[in-house]
């Protein structure tokens, strides 16, 4: 059988609770027993006192100790000192009076001798050495030799008092300590005591344990409900959600968290079917447009000369340059994008990016424009990833920007961080699908056309190189009507990163 979770924090806290209520009761229990036995023996200091006073007045009356056998007056002394029964405050012992004149006598039933007949009778006698008081009792001489008592109770500790007649000692009272602890009622009130401790200590451990198994069951509940949540996600169902209740503690959160996961799980199974869907999309298009090129060179239906051959070339070149992305977004996923870093100028490495396309941004009838600073620090870059991501960049403006337009790119320095900004002129983007634009072969279909080509994957490749540098890419509206993307780049990057 398997000690679940559940029937651990049963037996911890039954175990805790039964430490604490064992550990309790045996304090009670050693303070009450410690605490009678100091009644017991002030019960006995008090007894012991009475017998020394009627003794010392015994004494008195024969002027010393008594010739004959002393034990004979031992006895008299105990039995002068037990308790004996006390009279009811109403009880009458004399004779009931006469009946007023003329009237008869009242028919009641004769009362035992020497009580009124409207009295009740007297309780029990009660026992006149419950105590055991007298066999306990030992009379020593002044030397402390035994007089009279008990010898087997000579040997045993006690209380002793002096018998003194006007200030002279004559003998010693010695009362030994109970061997057996208490006795008559006394016993019976300590054990009374004692099965009290037991049950309410009994009690509490039941308690404890209805208790403790009814929140092992609440706090285990959430447990279970997370793991067949967790088991359901396993088999692929993300869909699947934690009825989150009421509870405001650690379980809640990890309920919170696996929704959450759920969630998240949910989303990155949509996106990878979606990721699936365009990339055959994606690479069904230079496929079909290479086999309908070369089904018409085999029937002749185009001739073969060197425009057919650059048609099939630039398909074939846009494959591999797909193929090339989808390469480098699975490293950047995997976290294993190779970086070379090196001690570069930066301006140099934008002034170069924004050159090498400056000639196709004339001839879209767009204006690109350089706002750098006079002078920017030297940063430890790849030169070769932060020009690809120059690229994307650029080339994203170039593909959605409408005739006449403008780019605008700017870089400056901000404390440890490298600002690059690459703004263009209208269309724009919604401001919901500002999120979106860093998504792989996302295209906002209603303001940026898809008639320019591109694989829908240059900003997420962008976004991947700027983090394999510790560094951040971000999309929002640009006050010339278009996007603005703005780099941020630690001037040199963490040691992690190297």
């Amino acid at each position: 059988m398997r000690f679940r979770l559940v029937h651990q924090i049963s037996a911890l806290l039954l175990g805790t609770v039964a430490l604490a209520v064992v550990a309790m009761g045996g304090l009670v229990a050693w303070n009450l027993r410690s605490g009678f036995s100091e009644y017991l023996r002030a019960q006995d200091a008090q007894f012991l006192d009475r017998v020394m006073l009627v003794a010392e007045n015994d004494l008195r009356r024969h002027g010393g100790l008594p010739d004959g056998d002393l034990r004979e007056r031992l006895h008299a002394w105990v039995d002068a000192t037990a308790p004996r029964p006390q009279r009811q405050p109403g009880w009458a012992l004399d004779e009931p009076a006469d009946p007023p004149d003329g009237a008869e006598p009242a028919a009641l039933p004769r009362p035992p001798r020497g009580l009124r007949r409207d009295q009740p009778p007297p309780p029990p006698r009660p026992p006149r050495d419950a105590a055991n008081w007298g066999p306990r009792l030992l009379l020593l001489s002044l030397d402390g030799q035994l007089l009279a008592g008990r010898r087997e109770m000579f040997y045993l500790p006690g209380q002793t008092r002096a018998l003194k007649i006007e200030g002279r000692e004559l003998a010693l009272l010695r009362l030994a300590e109970r061997v057996g602890g208490a006795e008559g009622v006394d016993a019976r009130f300590l054990r009374r005591q004692y099965l009290g401790i037991g049950g309410v200590a009994l009690a509490l451990l039941l308690l404890a344990l209805v208790a403790a198994r009814l929140l092992a069951r609440r706090w285990v509940r959430p447990l279970q409900q997370a793991q067949a949540a967790a088991r359901r996600m396993a088999h692929g169902e993300f869909e699947v959600r934690i009825a989150q209740g009421e509870r405001d503690d650690e379980l809640a959160e990890l309920t919170q968290d696996l929704n959450a996961m759920a969630a998240s799980l949910q989303r990155l199974e949509s996106g990878r079917r979606h990721w699936i869907a365009q990339l055959s999309h994606e690479l069904r298009t230079p496929l079909a447009v290479l086999r309908g090129e070369l089904e018409a060179l085999a029937d002749g239906v185009r001739p073969w000369d060197r425009r057919a051959l650059q048609s099939l070339q630039d398909e074939v070149r846009r494959l591999s340059r797909l193929i090339d992305d989808f390469h480098t977004l699975a490293c950047s996923d995997l976290r294993s994008l190779p970086c070379r870093f090196a001690e570069l100028q930066p301006q140099a490495l934008i002034e170069a990016a924004a050159e090498r396309v400056q000639e196709r941004a004339r001839a879209a009838g767009l204006r690109l424009q350089l706002d750098l600073p006079a002078e920017l620090p030297p940063v430890r870059w790849d030169a070769d990833r932060i020009g690809q991501l120059l690229a994307n960049l650029l080339e994203n403006s170039l593909r959605y920007t409408d005739a006449p337009g403008q780019i605008v790119l700017r870089a400056r320095r901000l404390g440890a961080m490298l600002i690059i900004d690459v703004e263009d002129s209208a269309p724009g983007l919604p401001p919901a699908a500002l999120a979106q634009v860093f998504e792989p072969l996302y295209r906002a279909e209603a303001s940026r056309s898809r008639a320019s080509g591109g694989s829908g994957l240059g900003l997420t490749i962008a976004l991947a190189l700027a983090r394999s540098h510790g560094g951040r890419l971000s999309a929002e509206a640009s006050s010339l009507g278009g996007l603005r993307l703005r780099l941020e780049l630690p001037i040199h990057p963490p040691e992690a990163m190297r």
